[in-house]
């Protein structure tokens, strides 16, 4: 009963955000905004798709109707039809949240970073994007625990000793703290605060690497 409670709170906050969202965009159109012209806007901004829209609210009009933007009484059936109409593509329709994260982890594993779920999604653009998940959950880190996933993956005190020797080999041994942070970025590494989680600093982290070696 808590659970169903909770939900029932989150999605209510959720449509009034989108409702004062819509206000906002409305300040700056003198005539109702249709649902093509917020798809379009939704794909280069991080604003809930019209899918997830429809599904909340039944319509892109209905949303207008609660916002305050339209009142029922004056829209004919051919102006709902207008306002409604999106822009079609059948062979590229949104996944679920669940359906997006498990093709993530079937591509790419199970570390899970919004960088590399977002390079994956540019090539399978159906997928769920990351700021919508984001709105879902709260925050990245929080949709990850949910599915028990994290950005750090599933690496062994091995895998992150194996990671600092890569870039001690390609740096050298002047390597500092902020050169591995830029070398794990690029080669998609354990980051710096996993190391320093698993062997408590990074001078001892060098000091584990040199007794390995």
């Amino acid at each position: 009963m808590r659970q169903t409670t909770h939900t029932s709170t989150s999605t209510s906050t959720t449509n009034q955000k989108i409702i004062q969202l819509i206000q906002g965009l409305h300040q700056l159109h003198t005539t109702p905004m249709k649902a093509a012209h917020y798809q379009k806007l939704a794909t280069y901004l991080p604003y809930p798709s019209l899918e997830e829209i429809e599904q909340r609210f039944g319509s892109w009009t209905k949303l207008l109707e609660q916002a305050g933007i339209v009142k029922p009484i004056d829209l004919s059936n051919r102006d709902r039809l207008t306002l409604n109409r999106s822009k079609s593509s059948p062979s590229r329709k949104r996944w679920t949240v669940e359906e997006s994260i498990a093709f993530y982890v079937e591509t790419c594993g199970s570390r899970v970073t919004i960088r590399s779920y977002s390079e994956l999604r540019t090539a399978h653009p159906q997928m769920m994007s990351a700021n919508t998940i984001i709105r879902h959950y709260g925050t990245w880190k929080q949709a990850l625990a949910h599915f028990q996933l994290s950005s750090n993956g599933f690496y062994s005190d091995e895998d992150c000793l194996n990671a600092l020797r890569q870039a001690y080999e390609k740096i050298g041994p002047a390597i500092t703290s902020q050169d591995y942070v830029r070398f794990a970025r690029k080669q998609q590494l354990p980051s710096l605060t996993l190391l320093i989680e698993r062997f408590t600093s990074w001078r001892e982290a060098l000091r584990i690497l040199e007794e390995s070696r």
